[in-house]
């Protein structure tokens, strides 16, 4: 499996390689300078690596980042149901008997797209 880098910056490279194209091809069209075209494509690859920073969080898998997290029964869970997880919602199952709508709850697996959680007792 590739680093998050690497997948990020191969996501990119299309984007890139279309502004190569159309500054190149504005360049020939308009007579534009000829170093307009490595400084709009550096500033474009610039750009992107300023945005990974913002863009990492995305990048990790999921299993990573939702095993043993925190989130709220969207719909009652009987044993099947939608949670909340960081703002994202999951397909949930329980082994509990039943999880009531709203209840907290915390992710102890994750099967595909499908997480199993259990209930947070309140204190």
């Amino acid at each position: 499996m590739r680093s998050p880098l690497a997948r990020y910056l191969l996501w990119q490279a299309p984007g890139w390689i279309t502004v190569a194209a159309a500054l190149a091809a504005l360049s020939w069209l308009a007579d534009l300078p000829a170093w307009l075209l490595p400084v709009g494509v550096a500033a474009v690859v610039v750009k992107d690596l300023a945005m990974y920073r913002i863009m990492r969080p995305t990048l990790d898998p999921p299993r990573a980042r939702l095993l043993g997290a925190r989130g709220r029964a969207v719909d009652r869970l009987a044993p099947v149901g939608y949670v909340r997880v960081d703002g994202e919602l999951w397909r949930a199952e329980t082994t509990a008997d039943e999880i009531a709508a709203g209840a907290e709850i915390v992710v102890r697996e994750l099967d595909g797209l499908t997480v199993r959680v259990e209930p947070i007792e309140p204190r």
